[in-house]
């Protein structure tokens, strides 16, 4: 594969796959995230977000993946619904879920992560610098999540067709009201 090849396939795989072989690789990833998440105590608590946490169950951790999910999804197919007659909702649903793989490097990352305690941290916030390892996650949870932006950009321009002004304004929007609704939905329900 020519190098140009695979950063643009690492950009936008959405080029070569997409709708329910993109949702079937996607859960693939999911799936291991939520194992690897649970084991490394790491919480996907949100559209784009990541936390450190003490306890983990099977059940919590796939709970907050399938939120997180749903919430980009449904927000995603509906704004598709308003700027875009030209699109399938098992696209959005396939290149949505795929779009969450790189996310599987900080459940990862993780389990290498020696973190202070939260309560320890409120107390003396400079408790952080003692681990290197937790800098290090911190460090690398920036570049993973532009790089799941820039999938969820290029799966969404793919799956709805649009570009432009139109899709920026789109993708901010929807992005932003996922986040939050998923964020509403993880403190009502559990």
């Amino acid at each position: 594969m020519k190098r140009n090849n695979f950063w643009e396939l690492l950009l936008n795989p959405f080029t070569r796959i997409a709708g329910l072989q993109a949702f079937g690789l996607g859960l693939v990833f999911i799936i291991l995230m939520g194992i690897i998440g649970t084991y490394s105590y790491v919480s996907f608590d949100g559209v784009i977000d990541m936390h450190l946490v003490n306890q983990m169950t099977f059940i919590h951790s796939f709970s907050l993946l399938a939120i997180d999910i749903i919430s980009v999804v449904l927000v995603m197919w509906i704004t598709g619904l308003i700027i875009s007659k030209d699109f399938r909702f098992i696209d959005i649903l396939g290149t949505m879920t795929l779009a969450k793989a790189p996310f599987i490097i900080l459940a990862i990352a993780g389990y290498f992560t020696n973190s202070p305690n939260p309560a320890e941290i409120l107390r003396n916030p400079g408790v952080i610098f003692n681990s290197v390892s937790f800098i290090l996650l911190l460090i690398l949870t920036i570049p993973v999540m532009i790089w799941n932006i820039i999938l969820m950009i290029n799966a969404f321009k793919i799956s709805c067709n649009v570009k432009g002004n139109k899709l920026t304004a789109a993708f901010i929007i929807a992005l932003l009201t996922s986040e939050i609704i998923s964020k509403i939905l993880i403190f009502k329900f559990l």
